[in-house]
């Protein structure tokens, strides 16, 4: 039941985290994320055959998995956000999957025993993937619409702003 409990909180872990940093609740997210990845390989008692072999899957596939989420993570936080890039960032996030990618096919390729059709279809997969991943972020960002400047104030929204500091900051309004 651990084992399982371990999945709900998570995804509930996930699901605070993705609500934004305006909302006070999102920063319960990375500790849930975390207590979530801690019950769920830090089994309590002895596991079933099939929950057996699921930790066990995940168990060898998670060197691999944390260094592509991470490389992913890293690619996304570099990307341009509100126009500003950030190169190194982005490197280290591309540097961080290709290494996922030998290791993946360094280590966890030897147990396919050689079959080198599941080789070629777990590449193309993940070449698949990574150009939809491209193909995404090129699509968003020519759909969001650049911020245009606004104009200056007029004269009587200036004097409108002005008697308004006055008034909440103390001042003789009389005065220009």
């Amino acid at each position: 039941m651990q084992f399982w409990f371990g999945f709900l909180v998570l995804f509930c872990g996930l699901s605070l985290h993705r609500i934004g940093p305006a909302f006070k609740r999102s920063n319960f997210g990375k500790p849930l994320i975390l207590l979530g990845f801690v019950l769920i390989f830090l089994p309590y008692s002895e596991l079933s055959s099939i929950e057996y072999d699921l930790f066990i899957f995940m168990a060898d596939n998670l060197p691999w998995l944390f260094l592509s989420s991470s490389g992913t993570y890293f690619v996304l936080y570099g990307s341009q956000i509100y126009w500003e890039n950030i190169n190194s960032v982005k490197i280290l996030g591309i540097l961080l999957l290709l290494l996922s990618w030998v290791y993946f096919f360094a280590f966890i390729s030897k147990s396919f025993d050689a079959d080198l059709s599941l080789i070629i279809a777990n590449l193309f997969g993940m070449l698949l993937a990574i150009i939809y991943l491209i193909w995404l972020i090129k699509f968003i960002e020519s759909r969001t619409p650049k911020v245009a400047e606004s104009l200056p104030l007029s004269d009587s929204e200036k004097k409108y702003v002005t008697s308004i500091l006055k008034r909440n900051l103390g001042g003789n309004p009389d005065e220009d």
